[in-house]
C-alpha cells in the first residue's frame, strides 16, 4: 500500500482476485496545485514494459505491477530518462488503466522498501490526453509569483458530516488571515508566500486536525503558485 494512499484509501484487499478493486475515499479532491509542490517527481513518461509480481501467498493472485517507462519531460525533481512504478494490487491501486505505448502524467514519490516510485491513485496521474486541465494548472503555477490557497474541510468526528459557519484562522508571524466554512464545511484563505499555522477558532468546541488530512495544519508552506489542503474533525469531548 502506498504511504499516501494508505491514508486516504480502503484497507482491505482482495487477495484472490486477479486484481484487487480500487476505491477512493477523499475528503476533498486532491488539488494540481498541492499535489505538484507535494510530489518528489513529476513527468510525462511512456509506457514500455509492464511486469506481474505474483502473490507467494496466492499462486493465483497478483501481488503488483511494475510499470517501466520511458520519460519524455520533467516538470519537477531530478532529470531521469526512465522510471519504474510500483503498482500494488490492493484497494490503494491506480485507477486509470496502463496501456503500451501511451504516454501520461504521473506526481510520484519514492518508495525505497520498493526501489521504485510510486503515485497518490487519489490525486491527478493518469493518461496524458485526459491531462489538459492538470497541465494548464501547472504551467500557472510556474508563473506565479505571488502567494498561493490554504484550502479544508471541517467536519464532524465521524468526518462524514460537515460543519458550515465555523471560523478557520491561518496565522503567520504577526499576519492573521481567516475565512468562514460554507455549506459543506469548506473554506479557502489566500494568503502571501510564507509559513503558517492554521486552527478552527471556534468558541466552546475544539477541533484537531484529521488523520486523513493531506497536510498538517500546524505547519503550513506556501510557495508563490502553491495550494495546500487540510482537514479538520471535531475533538471528542471529554466525559
Amino acid at each position: 500500500m502506498k504511504p499516501i494512499a494508505c491514508l486516504l484509501c480502503a484497507t482491505f484487499a482482495l487477495l484472490s482476485a486477479p486484481l484487487a478493486m480500487a476505491f477512493c475515499f477523499v475528503p476533498q479532491p486532491r488539488l494540481t496545485c498541492a499535489e505538484y509542490f507535494a510530489s518528489q517527481l513529476v513527468v510525462e513518461a511512456t509506457l514500455v514494459r509492464t511486469k506481474i509480481i505474483g502473490d507467494k501467498n496466492d499462486p493465483l493472485g497478483i501481488e503488483a505491477h511494475v510499470y517501466t517507462l520511458a520519460v519524455n519531460k520533467v516538470m519537477r525533481g531530478k532529470i531521469v530518462t526512465s522510471i519504474k512504478v510500483y503498482d500494488g494490487n490492493d484497494s490503494g491501486r491506480t485507477t486509470f488503466d496502463w496501456t503500451r505505448g501511451k504516454k501520461y502524467l504521473l506526481f510520484l514519490f519514492y518508495v525505497p522498501s520498493k526501489n521504485a516510485w510510486a503515485v497518490d491513485s487519489c490525486g491527478n496521474s493518469g493518461p496524458l490526453n485526459k491531462a489538459q486541465a492538470a497541465l494548464s494548472e501547472i504551467e500557472a503555477i510556474k508563473a506565479a509569483h505571488d502567494g498561493g490557497v490554504i484550502s479544508g474541510v471541517v467536519s464532524q468526528q465521524a468526518l462524514s458530516t460537515p460543519i458550515p459557519g465555523v471560523h478557520v484562522e491561518a496565522l503567520g508571524g504577526s499576519d492573521k488571515y481567516a475565512a468562514i466554512t460554507n455549506e459543506k464545511g469548506g473554506f479557502q484563505i489566500k494568503v502571501p508566500a510564507g509559513r503558517y499555522s492554521v486552527h478552527v477558532a471556534e468558541s466552546g468546541v475544539s477541533f484537531n486536525k484529521a488523520d486523513i488530512s493531506y497536510e498538517d495544519p500546524s505547519r503550513v508552506l506556501i510557495e508563490p503558485g502553491r495550494c495546500v489542503q487540510v482537514q479538520f474533525a471535531e475533538a471528542e469531548k471529554s466525559q
